[in-house]
């Protein structure tokens, strides 16, 4: 890792054993989580491991049988178990992006469907993603407390601790996430070919996995711009990123639209929450109400219903693919008929996304303790930094606060949900300029403390 990580070589050292310690904190915290939440049914496997699970977690196992199976990328036929209400059974799956479920159906290949290598890998990413994280404040930063802190609050990061021993994305997408953030850093301080293509291919993947990893790209583009207005080298290299990040999304965007007629660049599932997220349900509450659309909305499913039977679409599109693009339709018209409602549900989502949790919420006490501290400890700090940090133009702090702005963004244009996995990236760049926050508090009370000469 030398060279990769600061100027000054004599840090590359530290940044090793950093990197190793915090890769076997999250991967420990992550373990030892899992093991006391499913202490009685880490043994289950086969049908009574599939029976655990319900909602996303559900779907993604099913997937990933169907596709171990032979019978492509559909939801299995699987008996679920009583109570379990399953959409588009036996149909194509493309609401869901399929990274996460073909690492399942290879995971599930070796291992049978059990927790024995899904558990132990998850929680292996968690612990990857934290100690990269220590490597983009780092190189951003050039200061060990304040990297420290950031791997720590990444592998504490209570929201993928509880995912790690579940069949949720998280820990794979932030990896990818981290991992991709952290090479275009290097590419920007050594324009090695080697790290221009790792965070091409990283961001692809991470697209593949949830379609907000564009943002990155967006992001990264902004800040080549700003930092080499005139630099045709750095121009030509970025236009690399972007092209090999289309080349690795591509072959799945050529596969749905060769086979369904449909234009579906990774998943159809945009419209669906842009519907649930924007109706005269949640329109009606009180901008001073936190905001939440996790409940039903009657009048969104007859105007979907009559999208539906009113539209022609292509035999071969998908059931989800008609449903999405009938919500899309209903969200844009209501955006378009009701424009300051929409702009009181963009301003509901923004400020709710800014609390430690939200109050309508399904979170326990417990729970809601833990993340109150996650909060305490990272957003303050974390906004501080962003704000008062010097050398904001600098481009890694610059590209921080994109991918920060980016997200928040796009959770109050179009969703927020009150278990916060959006909100995840936000903590963990935030937590990058918290570090900085707190080794700053840290440098002045040394200098306050110091003798005089």
């Amino acid at each position: 890792m030398t060279g990769l990580l600061s100027p000054n070589s004599n840090l590359s050292h530290g940044a090793k054993r950093m990197f190793v310690v915090l890769l076997v904190l999250g991967f420990g915290l992550r373990m030892s989580y899992g093991v006391l939440r499913y202490r009685s049914t880490l043994n289950r496997s086969g049908n009574a491991f599939i029976n655990l699970w319900d909602h996303d977690p559900l779907y993604h196992v099913l997937i990933a049988k169907a596709l171990l199976s032979g019978k492509g990328y559909v939801v299995d036929d699987f008996p679920a178990s009583a109570g379990k209400q399953l959409r588009y059974v036996g149909q194509e799956a493309l609401f869901k992006a399929p990274m996460y479920e073909f690492f399942l159906a290879g995971v599930f290949l070796i291992s049978g469907f059990s927790f024995k290598l899904f558990f132990p890998l998850q929680a292996l990413l968690g612990g990857l993603a934290a100690a990269f994280t220590g490597l983009i404040s780092l190189n951003v930063f050039h200061r060990q407390r304040a990297a420290w802190f950031a791997g720590l609050a990444t592998a504490a990061q209570p929201i993928l601790v509880n995912a790690a021993p579940q069949p949720y994305n998280e820990d794979l997408f932030f990896l990818l996430f981290v991992v991709s953030i952290w090479a275009f850093l290097v590419w920007l301080q050594t324009d090695r070919v080697k790290y221009a293509v790792l965070c091409a291919t990283m961001i692809g993947l991470c697209m593949l996995t949830r379609e907000t990893g564009s943002l990155l790209l967006a992001a990264m583009g902004v800040v080549v711009l700003a930092a080499s207005p005139m630099n045709l080298h750095k121009w030509t290299r970025y236009c690399w990123i972007a092209t090999l990040t289309i080349a690795v999304v591509a072959p799945w965007t050529l596969r749905n639209y060769v086979r369904f007629a449909a234009f579906v660049p990774v998943a159809s599932i945009v419209g669906v929450d842009f519907t649930e997220g924007n109706n005269q349900c949640v329109a009606s509450e009180s901008i001073f109400v936190p905001y939440w659309a996790e409940g039903p909305c009657p009048s969104v499913d007859e105007e979907r219903r009559v999208q539906m039977q009113t539209r022609t679409f292509d035999a071969r599109v998908p059931a989800c693919v008609r449903l999405d693009l009938a919500s899309r339709q209903v969200a844009l018209q209501f955006v378009k008929n009701y424009p300051l409602s929409y702009a009181k549900l963009t301003l509901r989502r923004f400020w709710t996304s800014l609390l430690p949790y939200n109050p309508r919420g399904n979170q326990h006490r417990t729970e809601r303790i833990v993340l109150l501290l996650y909060w305490l400890a990272v957003f303050p700090a974390g906004v501080a930094g962003l704000i008062l940090g010097k050398k904001f133009r600098e481009p890694g702090r610059m590209l921080l606060a994109l991918v920060i702005a980016l997200n928040l963004l796009s959770i109050a244009a179009v969703l927020y949900w009150s278990d916060l996995r959006f909100l995840v990236g936000v903590y963990l760049l935030l937590a990058c300029f918290a570090g900085w926050t707190y080794d700053e508090l840290i440098l002045w009370r040394e200098r306050q403390t110091r003798p005089l000469a």
